[in-house]
């Protein structure tokens, strides 16, 4: 099969073929050899439908592993115990407690319950804590002083 003579107008109007890259008219995508029996070219929306219906799945195949994965964790209750100066901070010690029937981490928020005005907030992360179960721990934070002040403190859960 030979390539059609293009005359120099027709020339821009053409496109390569999306198999060999021999150029073609726009409105196919594939050239005579290619494409031998003229088989019609899918549709743009055949296309777009296709990807987005795997993008769709892929989407809701995450939402399954997550929803297994994050399973039996939690909900986390957490209290601060003490707040120690050490430093320039203090060594705050954490109580947590884990509902669920799997063990895992999460982070918690510390506040600083004098109000808005201070505006610190502290995140910290905690060790894994067993299903069931209750851990403390302590980690030294800067971001409130060195006075001890009664935090606050939530723990999110997945």
């Amino acid at each position: 099969m030979t390539t059609p003579n293009l005359a120099p107008t027709d020339a821009a109007q053409t496109h390569a073929c999306v198999r060999c890259g021999r150029p073609v008219q726009l409105h196919v995508a594939l050239c005579e050899e290619c494409n031998p029996l003229g088989l019609s070219d899918p549709a743009s929306s055949q296309a777009h439908g296709i990807a987005i219906t795997a993008i769709i799945v892929f989407v809701i195949f995450l939402a399954v592993v997550a929803r297994v994965t994050l399973a039996g964790l939690g909900p986390f209750t957490a209290t601060v115990v003490d707040a120690v100066p050490t430093g320039p901070g203090l060594t705050v010690t954490i109580e947590i407690s884990n509902a669920g029937t799997r063990a895992g981490k999460t982070n918690c928020v510390l506040t600083d319950p004098r109000g808005p005005i201070t505006g610190h907030v502290v995140r910290v992360q905690t060790p894994v804590v067993p299903a069931g179960g209750t851990i403390s721990f302590e980690r030294e934070i800067s971001a409130f002083g060195s006075e001890p002040v009664a935090l606050g403190v939530q723990c999110t859960s997945p």
